[in-house]
């Protein structure tokens, strides 16, 4: 059954042009990343009795349609739950919300996602590409997934990543974006080998899907001198490419 986290969040930066509103599936995740912000709340802590259902999440949207216009879906991983939930979810918030509606996503599920992408039921997605999956084995470059991702993953998994980052280009959706982060253990080559990758495949297709690099930072936010309050990082996003 889909739990979501009670917590909803505005967000003015992740769709350019939007207010989007981030709904966040309490379901888990599949990956460790480095410096993830929502580990302490939705991947190491269970649901505990404040989860919401998918009918009280739908009531929610029903009520502040005024207040967003666009919505975003994200865990965790969101694509971890089942498909036919999914869907089922997705067709219900269509009824009652008519602006985009976008998946953040690792890229652990390309069938899933190019479905759902396919029947209309998302209009994009904002998909990680953490690694240059394409340029790295998963043994004899173990030490680097552990470190960024938190796993080692399986040949078919590294498979299903680019499956899905190509997937994502293909349907080539204004709103989508594959996205990255300067992790300070890995040089620019790294990062320049996941932009010529989203090159390449943008070409391939035809498509123009940026590709974003992300600043890090550490899930402890330092307190400021002058208040008890955890200044807020920036959440702008710096282009790697736009096509």
């Amino acid at each position: 059954m889909l739990a979501f986290y009670p917590r909803f969040v505005r967000t003015f930066d992740d769709l350019p042009g939007h207010v989007s509103l981030l709904i966040h599936s309490w379901s888990g995740c599949n990956m460790r990343c480095l410096g993830c912000h929502n580990y302490d709340e939705l991947i190491a802590a269970k649901p505990d009795g404040r989860q919401l259902s998918a009918a009280q999440v739908i009531e929610r949207l029903s009520d502040g349609c005024g207040l967003f216009d666009a919505l975003l879906l994200s865990g965790g991983e969101f694509l971890m739950n089942g498909l036919a939930e999914i869907e089922d979810f997705l067709r219900r918030a269509r009824e009652r919300f008519d602006g985009p509606v976008v998946v953040l996503t690792n890229g652990s599920y390309p069938r899933k996602l190019r479905r759902l992408l396919d029947n209309g039921l998302l209009d994009g997605a904002l998909i990680d590409m953490k690694l240059p999956f394409h340029q790295l084995d998963p043994q004899e470059d173990r030490d680097i997934y552990e470190a960024i991702i938190g796993i080692v993953p399986s040949e078919r998994r590294r498979r299903d990543l680019l499956e899905s980052v190509e997937a994502v280009i293909r349907h080539n959706s204004k709103l989508s974006q594959v996205r990255t982060v300067r992790y300070p253990l890995l040089s620019d080559e790294y990062f320049e080998q996941i932009r010529v990758f989203v090159d390449t495949m943008n070409r391939r297709h035809g498509s123009s899907v940026p590709c974003f690099l992300n600043p890090f930072f550490p899930p402890e936010v330092p307190v400021s001198p002058e208040s008890s309050v955890p200044s807020e990082p920036s959440r702008s996003l710096e282009p790697l490419l736009h096509s």
